[in-house]
């Protein structure tokens, strides 16, 4: 069912800022059009200043937002959910003009910057902004409540059918009251091929706050389309 988006801005949509930012979006992988999801086992991994701690299991990923994990529980069970919701979520097909393509965009003409041009978000609700250079989004920024967070994208891997995926970036969070550093995730991605299908097959996270650093990794194996 189709959604009408009022506007809230007086700014003028440019058509160029679209035309931008969309060539980034289908130039990202998508996973087919008939993919009904996909199950997998999951080893999971914690070490911080608290010591170390493993599980495993299994998982079912359905659609972007329904992920079961099976066999394991805790903080590092739902780590698991949570960061194999986000590959998957991110992967599943959604037409530009059900995303980014609903708002009103500008650009900035700095395509000398290393991350590219800047294209501003005017009327969604998480006062966002990006930059893209040479057809992929480099940076993402937003503001979700009191909290703002930056994803600097530093290298991609290309999927089976040759389009890209995020490889390697970082997130950098900002109390939006005092604009303190609150902390910083460095994330590292490995996908697989399965059936013609490119999954999530491992995600690291390095995560950097005042009392230290903690790392956690997921592992997947024995994938299985779901019909």
């Amino acid at each position: 069912m189709s959604t009408t988006v009022e506007r809230t801005t007086d700014v003028n949509n440019d058509p160029q800022a679209h035309d931008v930012l969309k060539e980034a979006h289908y130039g990202s992988y998508r996973f087919p059009a008939e993919f009904a999801g996909f199950t997998a086992d999951f080893t999971a991994t914690e070490g911080g200043k608290d010591g170390f701690t493993s599980i495993s299991g299994t998982l079912e990923v359905s659609d972007p937002r329904t992920i079961t994990v099976s066999g394991a529980e805790g903080d590092l069970a739902e780590f698991v959910k949570k960061e194999v919701g986000s590959m998957a979520g991110h992967r599943w097909g959604t037409p530009y003009e059900q995303g980014d393509g609903r708002w009103t965009l500008t650009i900035a003409d700095e395509s000398e910057h290393p991350l590219g041009r800047l294209i501003t978000v005017h009327d969604d609700p998480f006062k966002s902004s990006y930059r893209v250079r040479d057809g992929r989004i480099t940076q993402v920024n937003r503001s979700m409540g009191p909290i703002s967070f930056t994803i600097s994208m530093q290298s991609h891997t290309p999927a089976n059918d040759g389009k890209q995926l995020p490889e390697t970036f970082t997130v950098t969070f900002w109390d939006g009251r005092s604009g303190r550093l609150t902390r910083s995730d460095i994330y590292t991605d490995r996908y697989e091929s399965v059936g013609g299908v490119t999954l999530p097959a491992e995600r690291r996270v390095l995560s950097a706050e005042d009392d230290g650093i903690t790392g956690r990794e997921i592992r997947l194996s024995n994938w299985k389309l779901r019909s």
